[in-house]
């Protein structure tokens, strides 16, 4: 029996790539078809009707909203523009399945089906800050507040808000919300980790698999390459740490539109021969890359609850991250890892030497790690949305 909806501008499977994916498919393991899919198609699956889709083995009742190319470029209009036009362009459509409850991450699905009469919505904050304060176009700025007013004012039709943020930047979140929302009312849900595949693996094994050098030492990082997740400041801080560790790679796991920058930005440093980039990979390859490293890095602006944090925690990993939301209650320091404040390359980078020496910074990350484990998702949303308890 369906439960409810899942609506977020993905193919579930692999496209685009980032923590909101990540999270939609944890919801997928945890619900199965418990959930109906409403996303995108990146194939040959027909837009604007429900069909039968199988995913990893298990038939949805999917509707795909829009066609989305699968690249790295980034596209002339901003996705959240067309999503927000296209969902509403099917209202009809996928309120025909009578499913009257419905879970959403993006804002502008929210704005944009907030309206449609429905018994109830559960919104996760994939993150808490503005994402138009630093937006992928820069005249997206000019939005900011506007964006923010009418976010707020929606939340006044959910009855279930979840936010993936520390109980900080949740703070912040009430405070800029002009009194539409209270702390009582943000129920604070950290994003989850499958432990089943993100797990230690034998690291010289793994090295061996990826034609790594068994004695470099490997620091890597996830995710997409915008300048959000600050991959000119890990080229800047890496730069220094080569200083005193010549044996040293830098591998970005995964692609975006700042590929060719961040290529020509370490050439420019001169450091480009000791920098890789995988391009995007399947989780399969990602946890390959993470057992393979010496040091988990995040130089990002700004997170929501880090899925790559966690997925470096659960393979054992020692990690160095910016202040972003989530890291402390990720990061023990000087356990298995430092978080810096402010955005200075020299101390970024003295903290990356640190981390690599320290012993037993494993056992701390495999028992943080333990704590957010996907199987306890189903049971931990059940307790806050009955529409899957």
């Amino acid at each position: 029996m369906v439960n409810a909806l899942l609506i977020e501008s993905c193919d579930f499977v692999s496209f685009p790539i980032g923590g909101q994916l990540s999270f939609a498919r944890q919801m997928m393991m945890a619900f199965g078809n418990r959930l109906a899919l409403v996303g995108v198609s990146t194939d040959d699956t027909p837009v604007g009707k429900w069909i039968k889709k199988d995913i990893d083995g298990i038939d949805y009742d999917y509707f795909a909203f829009a066609h989305r190319q699968v690249r790295g470029k980034k596209p002339s209009i901003p996705a959240r523009i067309t999503g927000y036009l296209a969902v509403r362009k099917f209202n009809k459509q996928i309120l025909s399945k009578g499913i009257k409850c419905v879970f959403i991450q993006s804002p502008e699905i929210l704005i944009a089906v907030h309206t449609w009469g429905w018994r109830s919505i559960c919104y996760c904050f994939p993150g808490v800050e503005n994402p138009l304060q630093m937006p992928r176009y820069g005249w997206g700025k000019m939005f900011a507040g506007l964006y923010e007013k009418k976010l707020f004012s929606t939340l006044r039709n959910v009855d279930t808000i979840l936010a993936s943020a520390d109980d900080e930047a949740i703070a912040d979140l009430v405070d800029k919300s002009c009194g539409e929302l209270y702390s009582e009312r943000v129920i604070k849900f950290p994003t989850r980790v499958d432990t089943d595949v993100f797990k230690p693996l034998d690291k010289n094994v793994v090295r061996a698999e990826l034609g790594i050098v068994q004695t470099d030492n490997i620091i890597v990082s996830c995710g997409r390459l915008n300048l959000v997740k600050g991959w000119d400041f890990l080229l800047e801080a890496f730069k220094v740490v080569k200083r005193s560790n010549p044996y040293t790679k830098l591998i970005f796991v995964g692609d975006g539109e700042d590929r060719q920058k961040l290529n020509d930005k370490a050439q420019e440093l001169g450091i480009e021969s000791s920098i890789i980039v995988t391009g995007f990979v399947g989780a399969d390859s990602v946890v390959k890359y993470l057992n393979a490293s010496d040091l988990y890095v995040v130089g990002s602006l700004k997170e929501g609850w880090s899925v790559a944090m966690l997925e470096a925690l659960a393979c054992g990993k020692p990690i160095v991250s910016t202040a972003v939301s989530g890291a402390r209650d990720m990061i023990v320091e000087g356990a298995n890892g430092f978080v810096i404040d402010g955005r200075d390359p020299k101390q970024f980078a003295e903290a990356m030497n640190s981390a690599l020496a320290l012993k037993e910074a494993d056992k701390v990350s495999l028992g943080i790690a333990d704590k957010y484990t996907l199987k306890n998702l189903a049971i931990d949303l059940g307790k806050f949305w009955k529409p899957l308890a």
